[in-house]
């Protein structure tokens, strides 16, 4: 499978295999990353600079919305990780291009939501209740959104 060569650190995500050592401090400008904390961490890094770089070249995504994006993309990888504790690189990375593709689908029928200003790194998606979700549920739903494109997921 695929790495990055280092951790994904970006639109205020971090991939990481280590947990942060310290706590923001409340003088510093800049708001507490979004953390994605997995042994998968240079493969998950590896997918989201692909999806950043795509999304990006085709201006699906720009300086504003990016946060909103790379923040779902990390929202998605966190809710695998706490559904599925003992998963692989690719069920994680099942899970992160899930999302990805309901983005892509809001993008193109309008209805992708970001806040314009991410105070303290909070995006939109945060307020959405998982009834409401369309991207990535759980690994079962993820599976069955794969496989109704025709691609069975190992």
């Amino acid at each position: 499978m695929p790495k990055a060569s280092a951790a994904w650190g970006g639109a205020d995500v971090i991939v990481t295999t280590h947990p942060p050592k310290s706590v923001r401090d409340p003088n510093t400008f800049y708001p507490e990353k979004r953390y994605v904390v997995t042994e998968h961490a240079l493969e998950l890094s590896w997918l989201i600079e692909r999806l950043f770089a795509a999304f990006y070249a085709d201006q699906l995504i720009d300086g504003c919305s990016k946060i909103e994006f790379c923040g779902r993309l990390a929202n998605a990888a966190n809710r695998c990780l706490v559904k599925t504790p003992a998963l692989s690189a690719r069920t994680l990375l099942s899970a992160v291009m899930h999302e990805a593709f309901c983005m892509y689908e809001e993008m193109q029928d309008g209805s992708f939501a970001f806040l314009t200003v991410a105070i303290g790194s909070t995006i939109a998606d945060d307020f959405v209740d998982d009834a409401e979700r369309h991207g990535y549920i759980g690994v079962d739903e993820t599976a069955r959104f794969f496989k109704d494109r025709g691609v069975d997921l190992p």
